[in-house]
């Protein structure tokens, strides 16, 4: 069998970034928020508004500081030297999170914040390289093969999980997950090394040799004043802030809603997640090529829908079957969402501004992510449970592809520079 164009070592060098990454985002977002609300933050009215205060937190701080890391990345010789920066303050932060835990909820929730900014910037970071190692006709198969590598890597650290969590009461799981957390961040930081070495081996040429001198902050805000420019990619980031309000909600939130809907232990939420990875690895391959072949327009409407019934599932749904088809549902189209997404987006910008636009994506991203869990949180608390907040997700995403729809669906060509 032929090997398809798009898989090339070049290609496969930056997926393998994503196996590493993906280590720390199965096993720390959504548990640390499990673990603040039932343990650090127990008996605390309105925790559940807590954690998704500190999730917009997290978030918005990166949002602020995302088009400032990738318009440094963008100078010449530096995106490696950021993304290593950021990896290893990552790293850094998670291994802090059972002793910050230990001292208190403010604690832990600086400790949280510190590792969570520093994972959004170097994604933010990783994302922009896209442009750089793959043809625009291929962005969305190549695309779907870095969130199918990610995959795996979320697959190993869950399993690592399920050891550390073996034969212990539902109780003891719950004081054990700061283990689990500094597990998830010694195998990003493990993971990493050879990621990295491979990259710095195959990249291509520096684009931004290019670049006109210009300072740092001067060169994104001159960015900013030429936003027409830019205007079919600004529709797309839009709509991508809409959905992707929905996607992070869900990541944020998704263990304390099957917890508090089906009372299921850490280790059932562990399992479900492994599920959710063994549906997601081959899914998203396919979906990235059907975006390629379908358009990624047409593929976004496709899978927005099934995320709706998986939504929808959730909220109203009874009896066991219900957590596993969810699950499964989300597995097919979590990833696949954002990595078109990605890669729609990377065929609208020129590629030697890469690192700064894809700053600004960050800024849609982070700034809906922080809405949306806030929100969440709050609608949760004040409703006494989550099915109607859950209800309320599907009118953003409604919107994003409301948005979506009013933009060009041929193929786009960003203005020159």
């Amino acid at each position: 069998m032929k090997r398809p164009d798009w898989l090339t070592l070049r290609a496969l060098a930056w997926g393998a970034y994503d196996v590493a990454s993906s280590t720390y985002i199965a096993l720390v977002p959504a548990f640390f928020g499990l673990y603040y609300v039932k343990h650090v933050a127990q008996g605390q009215p309105g925790a559940s508004a807590l954690w998704g205060g500190l999730a917009a937190l997290s978030v918005l701080l990166a949002a602020v500081l995302g088009p400032l890391a990738g318009a440094l990345a963008d100078r010449p010789g530096r995106p490696l030297w950021v993304l290593a920066v950021l990896t290893y303050a990552c790293t850094l932060g998670a291994l802090l999170l059972p002793v910050a835990a230990a001292q208190g909820a403010a604690m832990a929730a600086l400790a949280f914040l510190f590792a969570q900014l520093a994972y959004t910037l170097a994604t933010s970071v990783y994302d922009a390289q896209l442009v750089h190692v793959a043809e625009r006709k291929e962005l969305g198969a190549v695309s779907g093969l870095g969130w199918s590598l990610g995959l795996v890597g979320g697959m190993g650290a869950i399993l690592v999980a399920l050891a550390m969590l073996q034969g212990l009461s539902p109780g003891q799981q719950i004081t054990a997950l700061p283990q689990v957390f500094v597990a998830g961040g010694l195998l990003f930081g493990i993971l990493a090394v050879p990621a990295l070495r491979l990259q710095a081996r195959v990249r291509a040429q520096p684009v931004a040799a290019t670049v006109p001198s210009v300072p740092l902050v001067q060169g994104v805000a001159r960015t900013v004043r030429e936003w027409r420019r830019h205007r079919e990619a600004l529709r797309v980031l839009l709509a991508f802030f809409l959905v992707n309000d929905v996607v992070v909600t869900i990541q944020f939130f998704i263990a304390i809603v099957l917890s508090a809907r089906f009372d299921l232990s850490v280790a059932g939420l562990f399992w479900l997640g492994l599920l959710f990875h063994v549906i997601g690895l081959p899914s998203t391959v396919l979906c990235g090529v059907l975006a390629d072949r379908w358009g990624q327009r047409r593929a976004l409407f496709l899978m927005s829908a099934v995320l709706a019934v998986a939504i929808l599932l959730l909220a109203f749904g009874h009896g066991a079957w219900v957590p596993g088809t969810a699950v499964v549902l989300l597995g097919l189209v979590f990833g696949s969402l954002q990595a078109v997404f990605r890669s729609l987006y990377a065929s609208l910008v020129p590629s030697h501004q890469a690192g700064e636009l894809f700053g600004f994506n960050a800024v849609a991203g982070r700034l809906s992510a922080a809405i949306g869990p806030l929100i969440f949180g709050v609608a949760s608390t004040a409703l006494g449970g989550p099915t109607w907040a859950l209800v309320l997700l599907l009118v953003p995403l409604a919107a994003g592809l409301a948005l979506l729809g009013l933009g060009q669906t041929g193929p786009a060509q960003p203005e020159p520079a």
